[in-house]
């Protein structure tokens, strides 16, 4: 008796990232915000499998979401229909990052399952019609989509490729926190005040493409002082990190998760520990993540 073949898998991680600076340069009329930023993936990543089938499928591993806030299965179904694919799939997603963090994980997620679904389903995938289907799902898919050190501009879909940053350990540290509708909770905090001409953005692009450091002083985030202000925990984690030895922490995106620079990976797996044992936090080390996975 012949043995049935078991259908092909493929997996891509989807790595989280870190917002190096994140300026805020107006509101827009559509009520989003313009940004200048430059974006970093970083090692803490979740896994996205998936497997051929008849009709499209998620499993959560570590989070629940219903389907239609989920940013994968929106992902998938936009794909299918601009591609107008008779397949289906089975999207198994395994999360380590943690969620609402402003680490990016969903749009990660994402982004990892467009890669795979368009391998799987022979669409091309670096063409303007699929960056123009990321955009539509959230501001970060499309730096996502490519990864690595970025300049990214506009609500997000402007992504432009820089040179790879500097060596750095990042020590991460995650509040817990909950903020209903988080990012449009956080964005509803700046005002006029709290925006810049994102000069410091392109400071870094330059110096970074031209083979520089990235000095501590360049890096910067809007939300810092409002969020600061807004949640207690939040300022007791900025607090936790500067005594820990983090010298100038920062939000990534807009919060609550809050990171800083270490000068080895020793001194960061200390610190981490620090924030664990001694202050309660969750707390991750993670390293830049440059190169694009190819799924397998």
């Amino acid at each position: 008796m012949s043995q049935k073949l078991k259908p092909r898998s493929l997996s891509k991680k989807a790595f989280g990232k870190i917002n190096l600076t994140l300026e805020i340069t107006a509101r827009r009329t559509d009520g989003f915000h313009e940004i200048n930023s430059v974006m970093q993936t970083i090692s803490l990543c979740d896994t996205v499998s998936v497997t051929p089938n008849t009709e499209l499928i998620i499993q959560q591993g570590g989070y629940v979401l219903p389907p239609e806030s989920d940013l994968v299965m929106q992902a998938a179904v936009l794909l299918k229909s601009h591609a107008s694919v008779s397949q289906g799939a089975t999207i198994k997603v395994d999360k380590k990052i943690p969620m609402s963090g402003g680490l990016g994980g969903g749009s990660s997620d994402a982004a990892s399952a467009l890669h795979i679904l368009c391998t799987l389903w022979n669409i091309p995938l670096a063409t303007p019609a699929i960056s123009e289907l990321a955009s539509s799902i959230g501001s970060d898919v499309p730096f996502f989509l490519q990864g690595g050190t970025a300049f990214v501009q506009g609500r997000g879909e402007m992504v432009r490729a820089m040179s790879p940053i500097p060596k750095t350990w990042f020590v991460l540290c995650v509040p817990d926190i909950d903020v209903p509708n988080k990012t449009a909770s956080m964005y509803s905090l700046l005002g006029p005040s709290n925006f810049t001409s994102g000069g410091l953005s392109r400071k870094i692009e330059a110096r970074v493409n031209g083979g520089g450091d990235l000095p501590e002083e360049f890096l910067f985030n809007a939300f810092d002082s409002v969020v600061i202000k807004k949640y207690e925990r939040v300022a007791s984690a900025f607090e936790a990190m500067k005594s820990v030895g983090i010298k100038d922490p920062h939000l990534v995106g807009s919060g609550p998760t809050v990171y800083g620079t270490a000068s080895s990976k020793d001194s960061a797996r200390a610190m981490q520990l620090l924030l664990q044992l001694k202050h309660g936090y969750e707390a991750y080390v993670a390293e830049p993540m440059f190169d694009q996975e190819v799924p397998k």
